[in-house]
């Protein structure tokens, strides 16, 4: 529908009688009839085919009665008069109506378009009408409209005496006009070419004629008997119009009306349409009851409602959400109890799984479903007063194809529309994290407090858990197979089945008739799919591993998860029919397309068939980033380096797949991230990482490169999961302590990461080992920039773990040839840190002092303040150093507190170290010997009464104030 045109100011009134007014609702209703049925405009207007697409009442346009804009990118302005007679007076009725269409008529031709009607007039698109009732004279009826016929043919044509006298009060009428609204000279052309654009129409909007336009609507309105009062609502609507000079489209009169009670069809041209929606929903809500269902007999189907479901649907009725959750943990089921529930209440429901297409446009998605309009244009003329939800299952099925961004459009578009369908969509957090577009769509605060997954605090969402305790013991009572299984299992096995998609498939094992002790060795996700692979599909040998594996290899060229039928028949039919009878692949849309039952069983196969672990140790299998397999292949890559995580207890196969993976530049970076978040996932113990510390110390750059990925990872799931075991990484630091070189960026960003996180002793120590490797390699660097900062910052932390060596390198910082080179980037790095040595170490802390005050930055050398490119802040080299004395003044009172006599000894070397550098002896100086006490006291002038003679003076902005005080003190 074309946007209604903005106000134009120029003129206003209306009807002046109760009879006007009601003949104006009377015709707007009319015209609201040929609006609602989409039909074309009366043909006495001539308008051909031409649609109307909005109209608007009292538009303080010219013509101030209805604007009506059509399909073609016409106008329709219609004056309203219930009776009117010919006349050559400007002040009657009719030289009302001719001065309101010249009027028009001037406004549209000097008119830039800006409100889209204000555009000169058109004959061919455009018309002015005069609409009279039955009772108007049949001069003004008859004689007036065959007239401006006429007179509007090329040429002219020839009148009868009453078409001339008609013609002439018209043409009068027009000159008048002319001459109030303009000072141009008048054209008698003018008439003529409004001629053209006038038509004049009798309506009858009562008795027969009212009864036939009640008939007309009969087809818009679910019973017969609502015609009328859609008549009737539709005259009130106008009257609210015209008082508030509103205007209004298709939807809006279609909303106005429901508002009022009416029941309304949807448009003819979308009934189809949306009965196919309706019906492609109700058979996708069939294809996912299947996730809500465990079978663990042979048509004992079990369905257990989840005790999220609530919180969902409170969630759901606030707004867009997307239900979020690990592979397997029941996202479909809950998303398809949702749309149930919603249909149960009466709700419009459109339910669409995104793993059921291969669209690349939402016109390839238009003809998937069957429709003849737009997916988004059949939801909007979709209609109601009511919510409704569009709710999209498996956003993640994509897996980064072309189809990603058909339905991010589709939901951008119905969200934008601000109509009344919501979006529901569920999606895997590994894709949620990867697709940075989904989270701005469904941008948020989480609706469900305990229900949030880690690191989508600005996403809409609502995170499905697996079973609950309570849930699970439904289902065990319920399924007494299962639960004699699960009763002796071991614990690890206990923990996997409380995730749906691993109850399912301990379930199918239950009804393959595995003994419990088949079960015994299950300790991970991976072990119990490799034991349903071996029943479900290894036992059909040779045909069903090429029937997956042609079925895989079209599903990843496609960036689908399906395949069609035909593709997968061509290695071995009866196969096919096989693993279908199993379970483990399905068929919809009339056999037409194959699907895995479920998304980890694809990438469970994927696994088995097209990545091989050997190449991957090799070197040899690689994930070119041109191919752009990534978001397909990734969930089935850690499936592989799983399998080669547990084959040795040093992981050294892993850590060696896992560099190849890493270390190429040219690789998916899809790839590497999953990889590099599964290094930071897999180690728990020490011996998980030696292999790798070990490689890194031996110059290894693989090695080097899976250390860099790993813990940027770990940095990221620490945020996430806080409670992950730093153990492993503790070990791999002290490990590498022996040669930082090649990983020395990443060493020192990972240690200012979790050395305020270990509180262990025995940790701590190893870190400490770790940041004095970092500062003795920092220190050897010939540009070390603020390489040497950080890793004092480091030292300093983990001081208490060895001090004899901590301070042993720190003094290295006080050494005269690296003052002179690095004095204003290093001094104040230790310095800031003098409460944590000086607590610990008082001599060294003294030491500072006296090396700090002792020494003095010459030039104003410019700094930069960080590293930022962003917001880069300068300084220089004597403001630098000066910071470093003032930390040392803020300590001097805790220190003094603490350790009182190293305290005193500091600042009178701190002192003497100013009085040296400002203001040395001279041979005017005195000494002085007295005794006291019996002891011999030497005073040695420095002229302090000088420069230092106002002891309360105030140097706030001065690092040296406080040895300033202390000299005269």
């Amino acid at each position: 529908m074309a946007e209604t045109p903005e106000r134009h100011t120029i003129g206003g009134g209306g009807a002046a009688t109760s009879a006007g007014i009601l003949f104006q609702e009377q015709i707007g209703a009319i015209i609201g009839v040929w609006l609602l049925a989409e039909q074309p405009f009366d043909q006495r207007l001539d308008l051909g085919a031409a649609k109307p697409e909005w109209m608007r009442f009292e538009t303080e346009a010219p013509v101030d009665d209805i604007l009506v804009g059509t399909s073609a990118g016409g106008f329709v302005a219609v004056q309203a008069k219930t009776t009117a007679s010919l006349s050559r007076e400007i002040a009657s009725p009719f030289g009302k109506t001719v001065s309101q269409f010249v009027r028009h008529w001037l406004a549209c031709r000097d008119g830039d378009g800006s409100l889209r009607w204000n555009r000169p007039l058109d004959a061919r698109i455009d018309r002015l009408v005069l609409a009279v009732g039955p009772q108007a004279p049949a001069m003004i009826r008859e004689a007036l409209p065959a007239a401006l016929r006429l007179k509007s043919q090329p040429g002219g044509g020839e009148l009868n005496d009453a078409q001339q006298r008609a013609y002439a009060d018209f043409e009068a009428c027009v000159e008048q006009a002319w001459a109030k609204a303009t000072d141009l000279p008048y054209d008698p052309a003018t008439a003529r070419d409004l001629a053209a654009l006038i038509n004049v129409v009798a309506f009858d909007p009562v008795g027969l004629a009212r009864h036939a336009v009640v008939t007309s609507l009969v087809g818009m309105v679910p019973s017969p008997a609502d015609a009328a009062a859609v008549l009737s609502g539709l005259e009130a609507v106008s009257g609210e119009l015209m008082a508030q000079r509103g205007g209004v489209d298709l939807a809006t009169v279609r909303r106005k009306l429901m508002g009022r009670g009416i029941s309304l069809l949807p448009p003819s041209d979308f009934r189809r349409d949306i009965d196919r929606l309706r019906a492609h929903s109700t058979a996708t809500a069939a294809t996912l009851e299947r996730f809500e269902v465990i079978e663990v007999a042979e048509g004992d189907r079990v369905t257990i409602g989840r005790e999220c479901q609530d919180a969902v649907r409170g969630a759901a009725n606030q707004g867009p959400l997307l239900i979020v959750g690990e592979p397997g943990a029941g996202k479909s089921g809950v998303l398809n109890a949702l749309a149930r529930d919603l249909r149960r209440e009466g709700r419009d429901v459109v339910e669409l799984a995104v793993d059921r297409y291969s669209v690349e446009t939402l016109e390839g998605l238009r003809q998937e479903v069957g429709l003849t309009h737009g997916v988004v244009e059949t939801l909007k003329a979709w209609d109601g007063m009511e919510p409704a939800w569009l709710i999209i299952d498996a956003l993640d099925a994509t897996r980064g194809g072309r189809g990603e961004g058909v339905f991010r459009a589709l939901i951008e578009q119905v969200m934008a529309s601000g109509g009344r369908w919501n979006v529901v969509a569920s999606i895997r957090t590994f894709d949620l994290r990867m697709g940075q577009q989904f989270r701005t769509l469904f941008k948020g605060t989480p609706p469900v407090e305990g229900m949030i997954e880690p690191g989508f605090p600005v996403v809409r969402h609502v995170r499905v858990p697996s079973w609950t305790q309570s849930e699970f013991d439904q289902l065990l009572a319920r399924a007494p197979a299962l639960a004699a299984a699960l009763a002796n299992a071991p614990r690890a096995l206990q923990d996997l089945a409380v995730i749906p998609f691993n109850t399912r498939l301990v379930s199918d094992l239950v009804k393959d008739g595995l003994a419990n002790a088949d079960l015994s060795h299950i300790a991970t996700q991976l072990e119990l799919l490799q034991l349903y692979w071996e029943h479900r599909v290894e036992r059909y040998a040779a045909p069903a591993r090429a029937c997956i594996l042609r079925i895989v290899t079209a599903m990843v060229e496609a960036r689908a998860l399906r395949a069609l039928f035909a593709v997968a028949v061509q290695s071995d039919a009866s196969a096919l029919d096989d693993l279908e009878r199993e379970g483990v692949l399905i068929s919809v849309d009339n056999r037409r397309w194959i699907q895995f039952r479920h998304h980890l069983l694809f990438d469970f196969a994927a696994a088995r068939v097209m990545l091989d672990p050997e190449e991957l140790i090799q070197g040899e299998l690689r994930f070119g980033k041109a191919e752009a397999r990534g978001l397909m292949l990734a969930p089935a890559l850690s499936f592989v380096l799983r399998e080669i995580w547990m084959r040795e207890p040093d992981r050294a196969e892993f850590w060696t797949a896992a560099g190849h993976i890493l270390s190429d530049r040219d690789g998916d970076p899809v790839i590497r991230s999953a990889t590099g978040r599964i290094c930071a996932e897999y180690p728990l113990a020490d011996s998980d990482m030696r292999v790798l510390a070990d490689r890194i110390v031996a110059g290894d750059e693989e090695a080097a490169q899976a250390f860099v990925h790993s813990c940027r990872a770990l940095v990221i799931r620490l945020e996430d999961h806080p409670e992950t075991s730093l153990t492993p990484w503790v070990g791999l630091v002290r490990e590498i302590g022996p040669n930082v070189a090649p990983v020395a960026g990443t060493l020192r960003f990972l240690l200012l990461r979790i050395v305020g996180s270990v509180e262990d002793a025995a940790q701590r120590e190893d870190l400490g080992v770790a940041a004095r490797a970092l500062l003795e390699y920092s220190l050897g660097l010939e540009q070390p920039r603020n390489a040497v900062s950080a890793a004092v910052d480091l030292v300093a932390e983990t001081y208490g773990t060895d001090e004899v060596a901590s301070r042993a390198l720190l003094a290295k910082i006080f050494s005269p040839e690296r003052l002179a080179l690095h004095a204003a980037e290093e001094v104040p790095a230790i310095c800031r840190k003098i409460e944590e040595i000086g607590k610990l170490d008082p001599a060294f802390a003294e030491l500072i002092y006296q090396k700090t005050y002792g020494f003095e930055v010459i030039g104003d050398q410019e700094t930069m303040m960080g590293d930022s490119q962003i917001m880069s802040l300068r300084s220089n080299s004597r403001q630098d150093y000066d910071m470093a004395r003032y930390s040392l003044s803020e300590f001097f009172g805790t220190f003094l507190q603490l350790h009182p006599a190293h305290a005193v000894s500091a600042v009178v070397q701190a002192m003497e170290g100013y009085v040296a550098r400002e203001h040395p002896r001279n041979g005017k100086m005195l000494d002085t010997e007295l005794e006291v006490a019996g002891r011999r006291v030497r005073l040695r002038e420095d002229w302090s009464h000088i420069w230092a003679h106002d002891p309360d003076k105030s140097y706030g902005h001065d690092a040296e104030s406080w040895s300033r005080s202390c000299s005269i003190t």
